[in-house]
Parts: structure tokens; C-alpha cells; sequence
């Protein structure tokens, strides 16, 4: 069926409105990189443009800052999403010092889109995943404008630990199509974070939708 315009309509009203825009969010990977990283260690995300940043903590542990949203630390099997592409900062603790512009930072480069950056004081250690994704649909990049500042889910949830546990074993080497395993971990990811808010605030689930 179509309608005036001659764009595609559904015969038939979605009985989950919730799904059909869950369904829209399909990401495509920027740049991912595995940070081994020594206490005391800050890295400073820059702001980009049209794009969403996530931080997966593999081992040891971080405080997150972003503007709009209370510092929060984060433990091994957390999962962060800074949606609005908001320039942030992430460090082992609150006021570390050492923090570098994580995209000056040298790096190791896996790939044209993968990097490992090691970067610290030789102190405690902690190993992230993080990365740079954009959504590929017009209508994913509104519905995600409308989030709040900070998403975040932990191992703790039945069907996140399982994702958890695999993009963290994912991101422990290098194998072949390793970015398109952590961009199809990353959308899976994501997805469930933002059903974990909008479970968790009725009032979210209505204005989203």
C-alpha cells in the first residue's frame, strides 16, 4: 500500500511501537578501539558530529563524565552509550590526572577502523572497548536525539551479560571481520540499553515512541 505522497505504508497498525523504532536503529561503525590503560589515566573524547560514543568495561574500572549527566563509575561488564555525539571525559578516577585527546594519543593500528591505545601512569589497569558509531536511518538519528545524555546497562541483566561477555572476549584479538562483529555486538547493545530506560521510566517509553 502506499499513501498520497506514494511512499510505502503499512497495511496493517504495529501492535509494538516500541519495536518498530528499535527496529530503525541500525548503526554503522566509525571507529572502535581497545584501551589498556595504567592509573592514573583520563582520556578526553572529542565532540562529533551526528555520531554516538560507547564505553565497555572489559576489566579494572572508570569514571564516566559527561555534561548534563552526574559522574558514575563504571565496573568490569558495564556498558555506557553518550548518545548525542557530546565531547566527554573518561578516567580511572574522578580527579586523574594524565588525560591526553584520546584521537591524539598514539595508537596502534589493527585496521583502517580499529586501534589499540595504551596510555597511563603504570598503576592499576583497566582495558576498555570503545567506540565512534553513526546511525545509518534518518528517522534512528531524531528517534536518538530524544535520549537523555548517558545510557547504561551492566552484566547483571540476563540477556546484556551474554552480549557482554562476547564483544569484551571479541575485542581481547584481532581476527578477521572483528569491526563487524563489534558493530553487530554494539547495535545489539545499544538497543538494549535504551529498552532498559524506557523500562525503567514509564514516562520515557510514551515520549519516545
Amino acid at each position: 500500500m502506499t499513501n498520497a505522497t506514494g511512499a510505502a505504508t503499512y497495511p496493517w497498525t504495529p501492535v509494538d511501537p516500541l519495536g518498530e523504532a528499535l527496529h530503525l536503529l541500525r548503526m554503522r561503525g566509525g571507529f572502535y578501539c581497545r584501551s589498556e590503560l595504567s592509573a592514573p589515566w583520563g582520556l578526553e573524547m572529542p565532540a562529533f558530529a551526528d555520531s554516538s560514543s560507547f564505553h565497555l568495561v572489559v576489566s579494572g574500572e572508570a569514571w564516566l563524565d559527561v555534561p548534563g549527566s552526574p559522574s558514575a563509575r563504571m565496573l568490569p561488564g558495564e556498558f555506557a552509550v553518550v548518545p548525542h555525539g557530546t565531547g566527554h571525559l573518561i578516567r580511572s578516577e574522578p580527579d586523574a590526572s594524565r588525560t591526553g585527546r584520546v584521537d591524539t594519543l598514539p595508537q596502534q593500528m589493527i585496521g583502517d577502523h580499529y586501534s589499540v591505545l595504551r596510555h597511563g601512569g603504570g598503576g592499576d589497569p583497566t582495558v576498555l572497548v570503545c567506540g565512534i558509531v553513526e546511525f545509518d536511518h534518518p528517522t534512528a538519528r531524531r528517534l536518538v536525539s530524544l535520549l537523555p545524555p548517558v545510557l547504561r546497562i551492566d552484566s547483571a541483566r540476563g540477556t546484556a551479560s551474554q552480549v557482554l561477555a562476547l564483544m569484551a572476549d571479541e575485542a581481547r584479538g584481532v581476527r578477521p571481520g572483528g569491526e563487524a562483529v563489534l558493530t553487530r555486538f554494539a547495535d545489539i547493545l545499544v538497543i538494549l540499553a535504551i529498552r532498559s530506560w524506557v523500562e525503567s521510566d514509564p514516562a520515557a517509553r510514551d515520549g519516545w515512541v
